[in-house]
């Protein structure tokens, strides 16, 4: 571990706690950085951490209703809800509807070589996804990982940078100087291993939306193999959920390596998991990228989001379970629907690593 500990920068705030279920750890050149402007990433301070409560006990909740057609129900007012938190009824006291919100919206490509069949699709598909979603108001950043996490385009509402900046990925590292399985300078201290999920995910959380506001989501796409990663799938999770970050994940496998067992080993089932407990879901694409794409356009151009002041006591660390539900004749109307949202929030307060 001194051995480790010598060779990190020191950074200004790491992830929480996560006890009793794992602890966050320290990478190496933890700071994802630019492509084109690799110094920079030792000069960086990584933005702090804050908690998901914005203002004491100011809760915000991100969701989608979808029908029993795989629908999203559209119209919805804040009358049509109720929420309750450890099983406590909550006054909301925001509310809108997606297009009242930005978006900010990461985008994370599976570089290694077991997508080297896929990643041209993946290309083209994300190309027009970006086109179709990114308004003047939302923001947008593209991460390729491997056996390292690159960030080829930083924060912007230029669809054409975000365009050209998942054309310039490509399989065995993450930006064009790679050649061949890049070890570059984000490897994991750990087991050797050429898919860095995890580190992937908590870095697009922790060092992209962690300091956004309004929506925030992340589109994994990916065959969920896992690989080598220094931090963990409970690390992923927590880093999620205090940044309020939605998870969808695109599962696609290009069927040379799957057969292999790729796309097996407990990555994909995590994966789930952590799309799930976010609000987000898992797509299995197969060999239709387009679907699935279409798919995540329309569920994020049909969310609602709901704020409340917390009227639990303090309990600082403590995860508070969030349970919202339709009411009243939105109830009758919409029977059977199923609403989509993380499953609660841990409460500020609790001892962080620095």
């Amino acid at each position: 571990m001194k051995e480790v500990m010598k060779t990190i920068p020191v950074v200004a705030v790491m992830l929480l706690l996560l006890a009793p279920l794992t602890r966050a750890q320290l990478l190496p050149q933890s700071q994802i950085a630019p492509v084109r402007a690799p110094q920079a990433a030792k000069k960086a301070k990584l933005p702090q951490v804050p908690t998901l409560v914005a203002n004491v006990n100011l809760v915000n909740m991100v969701f989608s209703v979808e029908d029993l057609h795989g629908g999203f129900v559209p119209g919805l007012t804040k009358e049509d809800f109720r929420v309750q938190e450890d099983g406590k009824p909550q006054v909301i006291e925001f509310f809108s509807a997606e297009n009242a919100l930005p978006l900010t919206l990461g985008l994370l490509l599976d570089t290694s070589p077991s997508q080297s069949g896929v990643l041209t699709e993946e290309q083209r598909i994300s190309d027009q996804f970006f086109h179709q979603v990114i308004r003047p108001k939302d923001l947008a950043y593209v991460i390729g990982f491997d056996i390292q996490v690159q960030l080829l385009q930083d924060l912007t509402a230029q669809s054409d940078r975000l365009a050209a900046a998942v054309n310039h990925a490509h399989i065995g590292g993450a930006d064009a100087s790679s050649v061949g399985v890049n070890p570059g300078d984000f490897p994991s201290q750990g087991p050797v291993g050429a898919t860095h999920l995890w580190d992937a995910i908590v870095l697009a959380c922790r060092d992209e939306m962690a300091q956004q506001v309004g929506r925030k989501a992340i589109i994994v796409v990916t065959d969920g193999g896992e690989q080598g990663s220094s931090y963990t799938n409970q690390d992923a999770l927590r880093a999620a959920l205090d940044s309020n970050t939605t998870v969808f994940a695109v599962m696609t496998v290009d069927r040379h390596f799957g057969v292999y067992g790729y796309d097996r080993g407990p990555g994909p089932g995590e994966l789930k998991k952590i799309s799930e407990q976010t609000g987000g879901r898992t797509i299995n694409a197969g060999n239709n990228l387009a679907k699935a794409f279409a798919q995540l356009e329309a569920e994020l151009r049909s969310q609602y989001s709901l704020g409340y002041h917390s009227n639990l006591p303090p309990s600082p660390g403590a995860f508070r379970t969030v349970h919202i539900e339709l009411q009243g004749a939105a109830a009758q109307a919409h029977s059977g629907v199923r609403l989509r949202a993380r499953s609660g929030y841990f409460a500020p307060g609790a001892p962080r690593v620095h």
